[in-house]
Formats: C-alpha cells, sequence, structure tokens
C-alpha cells in the first residue's frame, strides 16, 4: 500500500445499479502517514438529468460540457491505484463506483481490506 485516496462522489439519486449515475468525483491521496499528496475533482456528464441539485449543487449547464466517466476513468484509476479507498459511507461510494467501471468496461473489484468508511 502507498497511501489512502480519500474520495467523495456526488450522484443523481441512490440507485447505483438503475439508472442513477455519478456526476461528480473528488480524491485527495494521502501519504501512508496520512499528509496531503495530491488532490483531483471532475465533474461528470451523467448523459441524463442531475436529480436533486438542490443536494449537490451542481449546474446543468457545466454538467453538460463536463467529460464522460469512460473519458476519466483511466485518470481515476491511476489515482486509486495501490491505495486504499476511503470515504464517508464508502458503501454508498464503492457500490457507485463498482457500477460504473462494470458499465465503462473496467472492472474493478474492491475488498473490506482495501476500503475504509469514516462514517
Amino acid at each position: 500500500m502507498t497511501g489512502f485516496a480519500v474520495i467523495d462522489l456526488e450522484t443523481t439519486g441512490f440507485a447505483y445499479n438503475g439508472a442513477d449515475r455519478i456526476c461528480e468525483v473528488g480524491v485527495v491521496l494521502l501519504d501512508r502517514e496520512g499528509n496531503r499528496e495530491h488532490s483531483w475533482t471532475t465533474l461528470i456528464n451523467p448523459q441524463r438529468d442531475l436529480g436533486a441539485q438542490h443536494v449537490h449543487h451542481i449546474d446543468a449547464t457545466d454538467a453538460r460540457v463536463a467529460p464522460r466517466f469512460e473519458d476519466i476513468v483511466g485518470d481515476l484509476t491511476e489515482l486509486l491505484a495501490g491505495r486504499v479507498l476511503a470515504a464517508h459511507n464508502s458503501a454508498f461510494d464503492t457500490a457507485f463506483l463498482i457500477a460504473k467501471y462494470a458499465r465503462a468496461g473496467w472492472p474493478l473489484a474492491l475488498t473490506r481490506e482495501e476500503t475504509l468508511c469514516a462514517r
């Protein structure tokens, strides 16, 4: 393990195996001691309506011109490689990531040892 990848997703809703999609990804990379190494964020075009905009405050105009998940999956994979994934309510974010990676044709296998939940 090279450190941690703290991830936060914004989504169009709760149905990761349904019609809901990721509309923003943020990642902060930490070394083994918890020191910040790098941060990265991008809006994602969910190719559908944004759902509860009053929750995530993402503007539809911005989302329309954002890259699709398939366009950033390589960059995201590089960021997560060799790191323990940490998130608030990691089960939610992990479920969306696994579903979206599968839709993009990129398998993503995460185990409990590879994720931390800051709930």
